[in-house]
């Protein structure tokens, strides 16, 4: 078999290095607290600032949020949460004796902390904050942390703030990468450790989640988005459109 064009890389590739920094990272992190988390924000994403976003910042990036952006966030937060709101309706407690003195049954006990990890690279990960914050508010969780990497400039973009506001989460950190799942896992800044971490990120964070899995439960590892529309000159362009635009994020 002769290739025209093969990649020189695998989907191993750089595994080994990925997990060796992310382990050395998390230990350091854990031994030495907020002080090694605050080292990773400067020396990786360059920021000094306050890692717990204040109210009055909160408000100011809404204001700054373009008011059709504002619109379109609420309508998607609309949409999730009554989604959610349905779902956890069609989930009942029950209780049955099956036989004399045997009772067996269903609870519905929220976890007490979730960390949701919102990406904030180059693009701004709204859909994330919503569908990590709201459904985790709705569930009955009691303490919500986003989470989500600093700008160099102006900390943790306007729109994600907004939307992490607006879907219900009790504290947002300005923090990135492996520092900021350290964060959640280990209850930096917050006193409080989170029991799930969700929400996708770079390979770091991936990592990051897959060593900490049984340490605290996750959603799942997410890997790259990969989307293929098959169509032809009978197709809808519209919706062709959507398909892919909704996966843009990505």
């Amino acid at each position: 078999m002769q290739y025209l064009k093969k990649a020189s890389k695998t989907p191993a590739t750089g595994e080994d290095e990925t997990r060796a920094t992310v382990a050395g990272m998390l230990r350091d992190i854990e031994a030495g607290g907020e002080a090694r988390a605050l080292h990773y924000a400067e020396n990786l994403d360059g920021w000094t600032g306050d890692v717990v976003v204040s109210k009055n910042d909160i408000t100011a990036a809404a204001e700054s949020v373009p008011e059709q952006v504002r619109r379109d966030i609420r309508f998607a937060h609309e949409r999730v949460r009554g989604f959610a709101e349905a779902q956890l309706a069609s989930m009942v407690e029950f209780e049955t004796e099956l036989s004399p003195g045997l009772i067996a049954g269903q609870r519905l006990i929220p976890v007490d902390t979730a960390g949701c990890y919102v990406p904030g690279g180059r693009y701004a990960h709204i859909a994330s904050a919503l569908m990590s914050v709201a459904t985790a508010k709705v569930a009955g969780v009691e303490n919500v942390i986003a989470c989500s990497p600093p700008r160099t400039e102006g900390g943790v973009h306007p729109a994600i703030l907004y939307a992490a506001d607006l879907a219900g989460a009790d504290t947002v950190l300005a923090l990135g990468g492996v520092q900021g799942i350290a964060a959640l896992a280990f209850g930096l800044f917050t006193g409080h450790k989170a029991d799930i971490l969700v929400g996708p990120g770079n390979r770091f964070v991936a990592e990051a989640k897959r060593i900490l899995y049984g340490q605290v439960g996750i959603d799942l590892f997410a890997g790259p988005t990969e989307i293929l529309v098959v169509a032809d000159d009978t197709a809808d362009a519209d919706i062709v459109a959507s398909d892919l635009v909704g996966q843009a994020e990505h």
